[in-house]
């Protein structure tokens, strides 16, 4: 018997399929207080759905917003106390009715509300939410900044600090963010040779991280001790705080493969591909600071030597990207900060834009195929999914950004007193 997820994949399949669209109104213990979706016909008031857009982007830091356009007439979703106000989260959920005439939904983000906009006229009220996600809780966009000096101190539990500045008191009783965040296993049992020639585990803080309270907020904090790993770190479409490794994402072609497009099939509507010549760069140094005026500078470069690579240092010439980076202070993370950005800065300069029916398990980070008919073969290409935008609405196409993965190099690295 199929799964649900595989009904679903046959339902999108069809290209004949009832989209839905649902906001759920969040309590502070994360239970639903309320929800609205697409069907004017199935509401709690004459509010509903009627258009909006959602946007994804890889990066450190935020990575989800959307902006939606909901029917007001009787005034049950305007900004106030009563109705939504501060911290109030919402979580949205898209998908398909299959089949069976049952509903699957996924969820695409957590959110707070930033700036809403409310529209009356004669014979319409309409109220626009812009959503942006748990990150602006975070960054002082919504949570204010620190109230004073706040100090990480060496030998410091990378993941038990991030978990405490998400647990600290809002001054209304809740804290910042109580859901469990999601940690890799991949640095655990890791360790890395500090300056003094002594090891440390990967995820102990090798330095006292000091931050002053004007103008520096938690975010500030955290993508520093996330600094100190060379992770990745952002909210997931669950709205759990997610850290992932950087070191670990060279691979990219061991990644789940979430579709398949082909000319052939109606999912696929086309693509634009981009090479961006002039911004490739195929040697990456990143300088980092040392611990103490007594130890040397730290830092490491990688270069692409890969023959295997059309944009390998032999065949295009060198194109050397140098950057300090504030916060890195052992060569073992230096190194794997330029490994990582020597690989994103050869083949992000390849980049597609997909378009595509809507489709809802896509995420971030992981691949999808382009079966290639116009070349010998009909080759299989692999694309790194980047970010995606895609309406909230029944209708309408949606744009995924990816990069190839396919000739991707292997790095040569080296430490700073070998490059300087």
């Amino acid at each position: 018997m199929a799964s649900r997820f595989e009904t679903y994949i046959k339902t999108i399949k069809t290209g004949n399929f009832v989209k839905l669209a649902r906001l759920e109104f969040l309590n502070p213990n994360g239970t639903i207080a309320f929800s609205l979706d697409n069907n004017a016909k199935n509401k709690r008031s004459t509010a509903f759905i009627q258009s909006g857009t959602l946007s994804v982007n890889l990066q450190n830091g935020q990575r989800r917003h959307a902006d939606i356009q909901l029917s007001n007439l009787d005034g049950a979703y305007d900004y106030n106390v009563n109705n939504i106000w501060f911290g109030t989260q919402v979580r949205l959920l898209m998908g398909v009715l299959l089949p069976d005439n049952t509903e699957y939904m996924i969820p695409q983000g957590v959110f707070y509300v930033k700036d809403p906009e409310e529209t009356f006229q004669p014979d319409q009220r309409t109220v626009t939410l812009n959503l942006v996600d748990k990150w602006t809780m975070l960054d002082g966009t919504l949570g204010g900044n620190l109230e004073g000096i706040y100090e990480v101190p060496v030998g410091s539990n990378i993941f038990s600090a991030i978990n405490g500045l998400l647990l600290d008191d809002q001054g209304n009783g809740l804290v910042y963010d109580s859901t469990p965040p999601v940690y890799t296993t991949f640095y655990n049992g890791k360790t890395q040779t500090l300056p003094d020639g002594t090891t440390a585990n990967l995820t102990d803080s090798p330095y006292t991280a000091r931050f002053d309270s004007f103008g520096q907020s938690r975010a500030d904090v955290i993508l520093e001790l996330n600094d100190m790993l060379a992770g990745w770190i952002g909210y997931d479409a669950s709205g759990a705080l997610r850290l992932d490794p950087s070191q670990d994402d060279i691979l990219d072609i061991t990644k789940p493969v979430l579709w398949t497009f082909s000319p052939t099939e109606q999912q696929f509507l086309g693509a634009t591909y981009t090479v961006k010549n002039s911004e490739v760069k195929n040697d990456i140094i990143r300088v980092g600071q040392s611990l103490d005026d007594g130890y040397a500078q730290v830092g490491a470069r990688a270069q692409n030597f890969d023959a295997a690579s059309d944009t390998n240092i032999n065949i295009i010439g060198d194109k050397i990207d140098r950057q300090e980076k504030a916060g890195y202070y052992t060569n073992d993370i230096c190194a794997s900060l330029a490994e990582f950005e020597l690989k994103r800065n050869t083949i992000l300069k390849k980049s597609v834009s997909i378009r595509s029916v809507q489709m809802f398990h896509l995420t971030e980070n992981n691949l999808v195929l382009i079966r290639r008919t116009d070349k010998k073969g009909s080759p299989f290409e692999r694309h790194l999914i980047n970010g995606f935008s895609i309406p909230i609405g029944q209708t309408g196409e949606m744009t995924i950004n990816a990069t190839s993965v396919s000739d991707f190099p292997i790095a040569t690295v080296s430490y700073l007193t070998d490059i300087t």
